[in-house]
Formats: C-alpha cells, structure tokens, sequence
C-alpha cells in the first residue's frame, strides 16, 4: 500500500467520508490535502505527524506501512478509563461479560499449541 493509499485509509477508518471534511478538521487547504491524498504529490513528515494524530493512527505505519496501523495502548488507554468511569457493580458485571466473550479467541494452553501446529504443517 502506497503512502497516499494509507493516508486514504486513516482518513476513512477515522470517520471521515471526504477529503474535503478531512482538509478542513487538519486544517489544510483542501486542494493540498487531495494531492497528499492522491498521490500527486507527497508530504513530508511533519505534516504526517499531523495527519497520524487527528487520524488516531501510529506515525511509523502512516509514513511507510511498518507495524500496525491502530495505537493499541490508545486504544486500552480509553477501553480502561472507560471501565474505571463505571460504578463498582457495573465493572464486575461487564468485566463477566468480557470474560464470556473472550472466552473463545484466548489463547489455549501451551500442550495444544504444538498440535494444532503440527496439524498445520502437515496440511500445508
């Protein structure tokens, strides 16, 4: 994925549905902004800073697509702040609900782990 292409995808996965709302949140004129977005013409890192922020996506995957797009300690950051707002008896009936659906995606113990490995290997 392209520089201008990532831009893009920040800009959607953000919420915002045009490059003009965008240009105008950023606060950059919006024909410079449909040029960063483009790709008919680049920008430079402190204006990547800038789109990485408002965008709430990591500097380093804007500018050249290394590691995740999203900030996970962000993103718990505001799950647990979140969860500390509620009163006690609130936080342990969702913190049973998270447990719940969680339940399924944990990670199994580390004597399945080799077998379903394995089982991998051997299908590929």
């Amino acid at each position: 994925m392209e520089l201008h292409e990532r831009l893009m995808r920040a800009r959607i996965d953000a919420g915002f549905e045009t490059a003009v709302q965008a240009a105008a949140a950023v606060g950059v004129p919006y024909p410079t902004y449909a040029g960063h977005e483009n790709g008919s013409s680049g920008f430079r890192a402190d204006k990547g800073e800038i789109y990485a922020k408002k965008f709430k996506v990591r500097f380093e995957w804007l500018m050249s697509g290394v590691g995740p797009q999203k900030d996970l300690a962000s993103k718990y950051r505001e799950i647990l702040l979140t969860f500390d707002s509620l009163p006690p008896d609130l936080q342990e009936s969702y913190a049973d609900v998270l447990r719940k659906l969680a339940a399924p995606y944990q990670q199994q113990g580390p004597a399945q782990a080799p077998a379903q490995a394995k089982a991998k290997s051997s299908s590929e």
